[in-house]
């Protein structure tokens, strides 16, 4: 089967991973980017708004929409979306390939499109536009009658839509009116490995916890910082972890800010870390969770959006509400104080891990609607949503 996979860069090594499991499984595999020099050139080095007519036309609409928080939106408006469907076509014209498997709903593969093709999705615009503004944080997008009509058309004419999450297949039926039939939640894997073999002893651990996210703030990170000078007040000795590509204004003692890492020194940090904890405010799915889980760690989270059905609630860590400082300290200063419990989460999640989710499960899962004929095993049967 030649697949052609449409997708809008990294997406924090979701693409990758998707790619590298899909090409496993036998299946001759295309990939194409429809944003690729759209947003930003890189010239010495540096990231420059790119010059071409296309990107600065999107630049333009996207100041008059959203004024200040124009970087965040570039690609959310209707223009944007209808020049990269073009691009998407266009890729689609050439790689003639039997399906197209398609990342998110930025674009779509051309409507109508030349080949049967098939979504796969973290989030949704309805979503996005139910935020609650916040501090610190770029607005919720506004409601935006052109883009959700395009948007649903993309969700319509898919021959089925993968899923990360339940939550999001929600979204498609009650926001777009997806019959759930079409949708199928295929979970998520971790992107960095956990270190082999774990540690299975506490004095392996460090009194630390670790918090990963690439957007420091809408991750979370100003509650945790006042969460945890309450934790150093009960446990003197804890220490806190930052991994994020934004550095914090003021670190209070006890903290250490490590930048972003590459996936051996972030697998690292997992292992030595006692607690994990990324009280996250907006989150299309959590990726870091399944990671830490991978890595036997305990994990402290909000109850937001996807995470209930990533974190099982006393079992493989505790969830907190968002903007809760006082909540998440308890929660962090307990696991530290009690190793045992902390280590009996850790198992769990790492069970709860292994059990359900994994790049192999997704492919799996994708492949018992992409070609049955090339699924195979116990996990090539998924049922739809709903």
């Amino acid at each position: 089967m030649r697949l052609l996979y449409l997708h809008y860069g990294p997406q924090s090594g979701v693409t990758s991973a998707v790619a590298r499991i899909l090409a496993t499984k036998g299946l001759e595999l295309t990939l194409a980017n429809p944003t690729e020099g759209f947003l930003w050139k890189l010239r010495e080095g540096s990231r420059l708004p790119n010059p071409r007519p296309a990107a600065l036309r999107a630049f333009a609409e996207a100041v008059r929409r959203h004024r200040g928080a124009w970087k965040a939106y570039w690609v959310h408006t209707p223009w944007a979306f209808d020049h990269l469907s073009s691009v998407a076509a266009e890729a689609v014209r050439r790689a003639r390939p039997d399906a197209v498997l398609q990342a998110g709903v930025l674009f779509g593969p051309g409507l109508p499109s030349e080949r049967p093709y098939h979504l796969y999705v973290d989030h949704t615009r309805a979503i996005a536009e139910r935020y609650v503004p916040l501090p610190g944080l770029a607005p919720p997008l506004p409601p935006d009658p052109g883009w959700r009509a395009r948007e649903e058309a993309v969700y319509r004419g898919a021959r089925s839509i993968f899923s990360m999450s339940a939550f999001a297949a929600r979204s498609l039926a009650m926001d777009y009116g997806v019959d759930p039939a079409r949708v199928f939640v295929v979970g998520a894997g971790p992107v960095v490995a956990p270190v082999s073999p774990p540690p299975m002893r506490d004095p392996d651990r460090d009194p630390a916890i670790l918090f990963v996210g690439r957007s420091f703030a809408s991750k979370g990170g100003p509650d945790l910082l006042e969460a945890f000078q309450l934790v150093r007040r009960a446990c003197p000795r804890a220490a806190l972890w930052i991994v994020s590509q934004d550095t914090p204004a003021r670190l209070p003692t006890g903290a250490i800010f490590h930048g972003t890492l590459g996936p051996g020194a972030l697998a690292s940090l997992y292992a030595r870390a006692a607690v994990f904890a990324l009280p996250t405010l907006r989150e299309a799915f959590g990726l870091a969770f399944l990671e830490a889980m991978a890595s036997g760690l305990p994990v402290v989270g909000t109850s937001i959006e996807a995470i209930p059905e990533i974190v099982a609630d006393g079992e493989t860590g505790i969830l907190v509400p968002p903007r809760d400082p006082p909540a998440l300290a308890e929660a962090c200063t307990a696991l530290l104080r009690d190793p045992a419990r902390a280590r009996r989460m850790g198992e769990a999640g790492r069970a709860r891990v292994a059990e359900r989710f994994g790049w192999e499960r997704v492919a799996e899962r994708m492949l018992a609607v992409l070609d049955p004929r090339a699924a195979s095993g116990e996990e090539a049967s998924v049922a739809p949503a709903g």
